[in-house]
């Protein structure tokens, strides 16, 4: 294993459970954004209400 992975589970080990968390929320945070622009870029004149129900129908949808 090199030093960088090595130093990069270390961390990981010391990271407390509930900053782990956070970091996930906000990281799905981004994400659901990052769709949100990529469908507003794709449909400029479809309404607010139409991209929240492209959004959540792409959050709802199996993966």
């Amino acid at each position: 294993m090199d030093a960088l992975r090595s130093d990069d589970l270390e961390e990981a080990r010391r990271t407390p459970p509930g900053e782990k968390l956070r970091q996930a929320l906000e990281l799905m945070e981004l994400g659901i954004a990052m769709q949100y622009r990529k469908l507003r870029g794709a449909a400029p004149t479809a309404s607010d209400a139409e991209i929240d129900a492209r959004l959540l129908a792409w959050l709802s949808a199996p993966r």
